[in-house]
């Protein structure tokens, strides 16, 4: 009966949210998966409709926001079995894919390129600092990790239902669209002809990010308008991908945006961030 509390992990509802969790589950369904108060309502913000919602904590249900949606209680155990982290965080939602807003490359645009990163919640966290330094979109290159994923959305805190992302085949197939707009891509790797990257110039268009264990693959390398490389001491050899693509993003766009350097700044009229 509607309102019925669900203890049941046989229940065809929570088994249909629990395949959720897996990238096939969405494609098939057209529908993704939304755990905690905060991510369902920065998806509520963002304009994604909820099917559904299911919470075994009141307190979890009231912060998401989402009291227009019909909400059913559920054991601790269940809401587990649909949970994708170790401790959840009470509530849970369906939610209802959507195709997002064309990403239009243009002149004087800022981007980061993603090639081949595998990990979710890598790209969640390069997707959250992009949109924290005031990125126009994420451009993906190759085979792309699937946004809706639970890792990725967790990792970038709600930013990958926000920030505009387009996706290329190819390396060439990238950098001829942003060539066509004017832009140039720009990629980091540790190579005897790559720049310092304090030394590197402006960047009007792309920085491009490579996979965690290879970095970018010879074909970004050949169709790259120049190389950069992060300067590191000691016998460290790389930087994770989500660190590498902060420091790139902070040193070529996001300290400008700050004013960090100029004679005048005040400091005290930005906003300082706000660590979770």
């Amino acid at each position: 009966m509607p309102g019925e509390k669900i203890v049941s992990l046989r229940n065809e509802r929570i088994k249909a949210a629990a395949a959720l969790k897996t990238a096939s589950g969405r494609r098939e369904s057209g529908r993704f998966l939304l755990e905690g108060p905060k991510l369902i309502a920065e998806a509520l913000e963002a304009g994604y409709v909820l099917d559904e919602v299911f919470y075994c904590d009141a307190a979890a249900l009231q912060r998401c926001g989402a009291l227009r949606v019909q909400a059913t209680e559920v054991s601790d155990e269940v809401l587990s079995r649909m949970s994708d982290t170790v401790t959840p965080q009470g509530v849970v939602a369906v939610a209802q894919r959507r195709e997002r807003d064309a990403l239009r490359l243009h002149f004087g645009g800022r981007y980061v390129l993603l090639e081949q990163v595998q990990n979710a919640g890598n790209v969640g966290n390069i997707l959250r600092t992009a949109e924290a330094l005031g990125m126009d979109g994420a451009l993906f290159c190759g085979d792309a990790v699937d946004l809706f994923s639970p890792k990725v959305l967790r990792g970038s805190m709600g930013s990958a239902l926000r920030l505009p992302t387009a996706h290329y085949d190819s390396a060439l197939q990238a950098a001829q669209a942003l060539h066509g707009a004017g832009l140039a891509l720009w990629g980091a790797a540790l190579r005897e002809d790559a720049q310092m990257l304090l030394s590197a110039g402006e960047l009007q268009g792309a920085v491009a990010i490579g996979n965690e264990g290879r970095g970018l693959s010879g074909e970004m390398l050949d169709v790259c308008d120049k190389l950069v490389v992060i300067p590191m001491r000691g016998q460290t050899e790389s930087l994770s991908a989500p660190c590498a693509a902060a420091i790139l993003l902070w040193e070529l766009w996001g300290r400008r945006d700050a004013g960090c350097g100029q004679e005048g700044t005040d400091i005290g009229q930005f906003e300082t961030s706000k660590m979770t």
